[in-house]
Protein backbone atom coordinates (compact mmCIF):
# COMPACT_ATOMS: atom_id res chain seq x y z
CA UNK A 1 0.00 0.00 0.00
CA UNK A 2 3.01 2.38 0.10
CA UNK A 3 1.90 4.35 3.04
CA UNK A 4 -1.31 5.35 0.99
CA UNK A 5 -3.74 6.39 3.98
CA UNK A 6 -7.07 6.38 2.05
CA UNK A 7 -6.41 3.03 1.32
CA UNK A 8 -5.44 2.16 4.58
CA UNK A 9 -8.46 3.74 5.89
CA UNK A 10 -10.97 1.35 3.62
CA UNK A 11 -8.69 -1.49 5.10
CA UNK A 12 -9.76 -0.55 8.40
CA UNK A 13 -13.01 0.18 7.13
CA UNK A 14 -13.15 -3.92 5.81
CA UNK A 15 -11.61 -5.29 9.11
CA UNK A 16 -14.26 -3.62 11.29
CA UNK A 17 -17.15 -5.17 8.93
CA UNK A 18 -17.95 -1.20 7.41
CA UNK A 19 -17.12 -2.26 3.51
CA UNK A 20 -18.95 -3.88 1.30
CA UNK A 21 -16.90 -5.57 -1.49
CA UNK A 22 -18.12 -6.26 -5.43
CA UNK A 23 -20.70 -5.05 -7.27
CA UNK A 24 -23.63 -7.25 -6.51
CA UNK A 25 -23.08 -6.33 -2.94
CA UNK A 26 -22.40 -2.75 -3.06
CA UNK A 27 -25.15 -1.98 -4.81
CA UNK A 28 -27.75 -4.27 -2.53
CA UNK A 29 -26.17 -1.62 0.29
CA UNK A 30 -27.26 1.00 -1.81
CA UNK A 31 -30.30 -0.04 -2.59
CA UNK A 32 -31.24 -0.39 1.07
CA UNK A 33 -29.76 2.64 2.35
CA UNK A 34 -26.86 1.16 4.40
CA UNK A 35 -23.77 2.75 1.90
CA UNK A 36 -22.31 6.24 3.02
CA UNK A 37 -19.90 6.26 0.03
CA UNK A 38 -19.31 4.04 -2.59
CA UNK A 39 -15.34 4.05 -4.24
CA UNK A 40 -15.00 2.39 -7.65
CA UNK A 41 -12.14 1.58 -9.53
CA UNK A 42 -10.83 2.86 -12.46
CA UNK A 43 -10.99 0.14 -14.53
CA UNK A 44 -14.22 -0.86 -14.69
CA UNK A 45 -16.33 -1.25 -17.91
CA UNK A 46 -18.38 1.30 -18.94
CA UNK A 47 -21.49 -0.83 -18.41
CA UNK A 48 -20.56 -1.35 -14.72
CA UNK A 49 -19.69 2.06 -14.45
CA UNK A 50 -23.11 3.19 -15.42
CA UNK A 51 -25.07 0.73 -13.07
CA UNK A 52 -22.63 1.91 -9.99
CA UNK A 53 -23.24 5.31 -11.16
CA UNK A 54 -27.33 5.08 -12.14
CA UNK A 55 -27.79 3.42 -8.42
CA UNK A 56 -26.35 5.54 -6.44
CA UNK A 57 -27.62 8.50 -8.03
CA UNK A 58 -30.88 7.34 -7.73
CA UNK A 59 -30.25 6.58 -3.81
CA UNK A 60 -28.25 10.07 -3.22
CA UNK A 61 -25.22 7.77 -2.08
CA UNK A 62 -21.75 9.66 -2.84
CA UNK A 63 -20.06 7.12 -5.18
CA UNK A 64 -15.90 8.21 -5.94
CA UNK A 65 -14.02 6.93 -8.71
CA UNK A 66 -10.36 6.35 -7.37
CA UNK A 67 -7.11 5.57 -9.12
CA UNK A 68 -7.07 2.17 -7.89
CA UNK A 69 -7.36 -0.51 -10.11
CA UNK A 70 -9.94 -3.30 -9.94
CA UNK A 71 -6.91 -5.86 -8.57
CA UNK A 72 -5.71 -3.07 -6.12
CA UNK A 73 -8.75 -3.07 -4.35
CA UNK A 74 -8.72 -6.72 -4.48
CA UNK A 75 -5.71 -7.00 -3.06
CA UNK A 76 -6.35 -4.98 -0.14
CA UNK A 77 -9.24 -6.05 0.83
CA UNK A 78 -8.28 -9.61 -0.05
CA UNK A 79 -11.23 -10.40 -2.64
CA UNK A 80 -9.32 -10.86 -5.29
CA UNK A 81 -10.43 -8.28 -8.10
CA UNK A 82 -13.19 -5.87 -6.91
CA UNK A 83 -14.30 -2.90 -9.18
CA UNK A 84 -16.30 -1.30 -6.02
CA UNK A 85 -16.30 -0.98 -2.87
CA UNK A 86 -19.34 0.29 -0.41
CA UNK A 87 -18.26 2.22 3.10
CA UNK A 88 -20.95 1.71 5.44
CA UNK A 89 -20.16 3.74 8.22
CA UNK A 90 -19.97 7.85 8.50
CA UNK A 91 -16.32 7.79 10.61
CA UNK A 92 -14.27 5.72 7.93
CA UNK A 93 -16.16 7.66 5.06
CA UNK A 94 -14.21 10.90 7.15
CA UNK A 95 -11.38 8.93 7.81
CA UNK A 96 -10.93 8.12 3.67
CA UNK A 97 -12.08 11.93 2.30
CA UNK A 98 -9.17 13.59 5.01
CA UNK A 99 -6.76 10.79 3.52
CA UNK A 100 -7.49 11.88 0.17
CA UNK A 101 -7.63 15.14 0.56
CA UNK A 102 -4.31 15.34 2.40
CA UNK A 103 -2.57 13.50 -0.33
CA UNK A 104 -4.22 15.72 -2.93
CA UNK A 105 -2.71 18.38 -0.99
CA UNK A 106 0.59 16.83 -1.08
CA UNK A 107 0.70 16.36 -4.79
Amino acid sequence: MNNDKALMSLCLARKAGRLVCGTGPCMESVRYGKAKLVIIACDVSAPTLKKITDKTAFHNVPAVCTEYSRSRLGAAFGCGICACAAVTDDNFVRMFTQAKNKQAEEN
